[in-house]
């Protein structure tokens, strides 16, 4: 197992050669947070807020693994397919823990008689929710963790303090956002029948519509092909 200081290295490393990813940024504050540097992971949530990319590179990642069995002699249909469901993606409990924390921040913000820094931790955990939009390459996991962390910030909220300019309260998009996730999963619970029917031509497309258009969008699809929508 990696040594936390060791972990932070290889965090500074990620930073400094792709500085315009707020991934690292974003488990470095985790990691502050771990080690009682509120201070640290605060500069490092400002940091990540203020940087538009977000790669968690799980596209290359699944793309080295299809290649890798491609050697070992599967072929082109099981080669993709394995690639997708034995893709790993630690990162997701991690943002997702750091995403509570940022809301435990609000709280003690908001005990201490700082709203201003409760909002804005809040804010910023909403923002880490939004990073999952369903961009391609995307597994459908990733769109359902960034709902979740997204939620449980409204959640947090004053229920009828309003939010942007839409005109909707925090419990507004609480609500939204729990039917943006029913939907998700009942797609995915669905797609699990038409996985088993699919061709090998059929999955090579699909795998190919995941990494170009996002999972949520090569399921919808598979679903539109073989009469589930």
């Amino acid at each position: 197992m990696r040594l936390p200081k060791q972990r932070q290295q290889w965090l500074d490393v990620l930073k400094k050669s792709a500085p315009e990813n707020a991934l690292g940024n974003y488990l470095s504050a985790l990691d502050h947070f771990k080690s009682g540097q509120t201070d640290r992971a605060v500069e490092e949530l400002i940091a990540a807020s203020g940087k538009q990319q977000f790669q968690d590179y799980s596209t290359i990642r699944g793309q080295d693994n299809e290649e890798a069995y491609l050697a070992a002699g599967h072929s082109a249909a099981e080669a993709k397919a394995l690639a997708a469901s034995q893709l790993l993606l630690p990162q997701l409990a991690e943002l997702k823990q750091l995403s509570g924390v940022m809301i435990d921040l609000a709280k003690s913000y908001q005990q201490g008689g700082d709203p201003a820094s409760a909002q804005a931790a809040l804010e910023m955990a909403v923002s880490l929710g939004q990073r999952f939009n369903g961009s391609p390459g995307e597994p459908l996991i990733s769109r359902l963790v960034g709902l979740a962390i997204e939620r449980n910030a409204f959640a947090a909220m004053d229920p009828t303090s309003p939010f942007g300019s839409s005109g909707q309260t925090a419990q507004d998009r609480v609500n939204e956002l729990a039917r943006q996730s029913a939907t998700l999963k009942d797609l995915a619970q669905r797609f699990e029948s038409v996985g088993e029917r699919m061709s090998d031509s059929d999955w090579i497309h699909y795998i190919d519509r995941w990494r170009s258009f996002g999972e949520l969008a090569a399921t919808q699809w598979a679903l539109g092909k073989y009469g589930q929508q």
